[in-house]
């Protein structure tokens, strides 16, 4: 069976927390699926970046992720400083809008239905300077949906 392709998209970030001297950060995404590490452009000067980034993946039942990671950074002349993480299981990207009436179904990405959702960063340990949110979309691409339990 070859696989499918699947949509994992990082929008943008609100609130973010500062990172740099001047108020502001230079934040940018490190997403992880599998073995396989996508990056964002780092965005100057801000603390609510829109990336406006996308990847596909191909998923098939004996290929399917165990979760997809996302880290934010902030880029530095020398360096980096984190910004939170999260990690998403893949059985779960569809259950993110509670009380849909679509009830965490598999969807095409470019169904009007399928609405990008707001996610919280998370701190790794209690002295990282840890805020905000990143609005992220799944969904797959091709016009051929199976069951949630293929994926899984």
């Amino acid at each position: 069976m070859t696989g499918i392709k699947f949509r994992i998209a990082l929008i943008c970030g609100r609130d973010l927390a500062a990172a740099d001297k001047t108020g502001f950060s230079d934040p940018y995404g490190v997403i992880r699926v599998n073995e396989k590490k996508y990056t964002t452009q780092y965005i100057k000067q801000t603390l609510n970046p829109d990336w406006d980034f996308h990847f596909d993946i191909s998923v098939s039942p004996s290929r399917a992720p165990k979760h997809i990671a996302v880290t934010l950074w902030d880029k530095d002349t020398f360096g980096r400083d984190f910004m939170g993480e999260l990690m998403i299981p893949f059985r779960n990207v569809f259950d993110r809008n509670q009380g849909d009436s679509f009830g965490g179904l598999p969807m095409n990405y470019n169904d009007p239905a399928n609405q990008p959702c707001w996610f919280s960063l998370n701190k790794r340990s209690e002295k990282d300077n840890v805020k905000g949110q990143v609005m992220m979309k799944f969904g797959f691409v091709e016009d051929v949906i199976r069951s949630p339990t293929e994926y899984v």
